[in-house]
């Protein structure tokens, strides 16, 4: 029983390897870019949301005074 590609493949067995090297480098490449923009490496990127809780907090504390000088 043979083992290889058929009797058309001849000496062009390494070409299907080596297409799928290239492509699995060409993938890590992309999707490496891709979490890198995201943020999902290691915490590399992430948005901080410490700014918009002290300004919803101080929005909210004026709302309070607003409402304490109407009596409302």
């Amino acid at each position: 029983m043979c083992w290889t590609w058929g009797p058309y493949m001849g000496g062009w067995w390494w070409i299907f390897p080596v297409i799928g090297i290239m492509f699995m480098i060409v993938m890590m490449f992309l999707c490496s870019g891709f979490f890198r923009r995201r943020g999902c490496l290691c915490g590399m990127g992430r948005y901080d949301a410490s700014e918009d809780l002290k300004r919803e907090i101080r929005d909210l504390k004026e709302q309070i005074s607003q409402l304490k000088r109407t009596g409302g």
